[in-house]
């Protein structure tokens, strides 16, 4: 499947020589002249990829850059410009770009760094995927999709809950909760259940992925138990 860029730069002839490079290259491209054509391109779709100009008709590169990352949109940004003021390239990096290209650059060069960033985007998402993937017992349980799979490829749901207390629990290994501190810090201060309310989870977790994965702790509470990570 072929990699989505954004190119967002306002130089017609830019735009005609960068597109044609990356389309040569199996890249699929689409380019806006502004950021307010941006905006809206975001909104509908997702992209591997953003090159972002530092100077456009309508605003600042870097400025833009600060706004997707307050966003939270985690597409990696190569940000291009005419400047070639070290301290440009430092703000963009310390802004959130994952790369920075002076023009005039040559072709092989953009190509290079755009490859180099997609790699070093997918390394790091393996690792994430891999983290968020915790092998108890013979099931295989996805904190992120909030499901398990055995060995049979038979899949189980979780509830939120459920999901948030096997995280607390994963966040701290060594630490005994009371039901007290666990209602605090998943249900809220402002709950008015009782600590059956924890009991019910902590069983309902249980005949899901074993006994052994959430300990009790007479007259105290609960711990982490046996797991495996992958």
């Amino acid at each position: 499947m072929k990699k989505k860029i954004l190119l967002v730069e306002d130089e017609e002839d830019m735009v005609e020589i960068i597109t044609y490079v990356l389309r040569e290259n199996a890249f699929e491209v689409e380019s806006v002249g502004n950021l307010t054509k941006m905006w809206k391109i975001l909104e509908k779709e997702e992209f591997d990829l953003i090159l972002l100009d530092v100077g456009l008709p309508d605003g600042s590169g870097l400025d833009a850059l600060k706004t997707l990352r307050h966003r939270n949109i985690e597409s990696p940004v190569i940000m291009v410009t005419a400047r070639r003021s070290d301290m440009d390239k430092v703000l963009g990096l310390e802004l959130g770009a994952d790369d920075y290209i002076t023009k005039p650059f040559n072709n092989y060069e953009l190509l290079a760094r755009i490859k180099a960033v997609l790699r070093r985007t997918y390394e790091h998402m393996q690792k994430k995927k891999k983290k968020n993937l915790l092998k108890i017992g013979n099931k295989t349980l996805d904190l992120d999709s909030y499901t398990a799979v055995d060995e049979n490829g038979e899949r189980m749901e979780f509830a939120n809950k459920e999901i948030e207390l096997l995280k607390l629990f994963l966040s701290n290994p060594n630490k005994v909760f009371t039901r007290e501190e666990i209602l605090d810090r998943i249900w809220g201060e402002d709950f008015f259940g009782d600590f059956r309310t924890v009991d019910v989870h902590v069983s309902k977790v249980r005949s899901k992925l074993g006994n052994d994965v959430i300990k009790t702790v007479r007259g105290v509470g609960y711990r982490l138990g046996k797991r495996d990570e992958e």
